[in-house]
């Protein structure tokens, strides 16, 4: 159960930065755009009841009205490496997470500034919710959300450094 934890808390964090990134794609002109690469600081992060993983590297490439696309390449606190991707809308619906280690899907919505997601697993339920924000300088990305684990409703901070 921790393994699936990991994995959750990982789609999360990948949901989460790509929310982020598109609560900034309105300004495609602000140095607040979550395009580009994102590094997770672990001293920054918070995760509540689930173990952090020992590096993220983040790659939004699209991040505009209409769609978003990241990828994430990371390595869980056992160790083991994963990668994520999302290539898809911004308008609400369900649309796959590929390579999560369990089957789960995200809704990405935006309303001017703000973006937020919704996942969840294979059965339909919610397992995540979140929100994410670029800082004034650009240069940190910090995601926030709820997420279900085998302990309860944990949460988590996760903050990137832009590289």
């Amino acid at each position: 159960m921790p393994r699936r934890i990991a994995a959750v808390v990982r789609v999360g964090a990948c949901l989460l930065l790509v929310m982020a990134a598109s609560a900034f794609a309105a300004d495609t002109n602000s140095k607040n755009s979550a395009v580009g690469t994102w590094i997770l600081n672990p001293t920054k992060s918070h995760f509540q009841n689930m173990p952090a993983p020992k590096m993220e590297r983040l790659r939004v490439v699209k991040d505009d009205e209409k769609g978003l696309a990241w990828s994430l390449t990371g390595a869980g606190a056992d160790g083991k490496g994963y990668h994520h991707e999302y290539d898809g809308p911004t308008d609400g619906s369900y649309h796959p997470i590929k390579g999560a280690e369990n089957p789960s899907t995200v809704a990405y919505t935006r309303a001017n500034s703000v973006t937020s997601w919704v996942v969840k697993d294979e059965t339909g339920a919610i397992i995540e919710t979140g929100s994410g924000s670029v800082s004034p300088d650009g240069r940190t990305l910090t995601l926030k959300g709820t997420m279900k684990t085998s302990q309860g409703e944990s949460q988590f901070t996760s903050v990137y450094d832009r590289r």
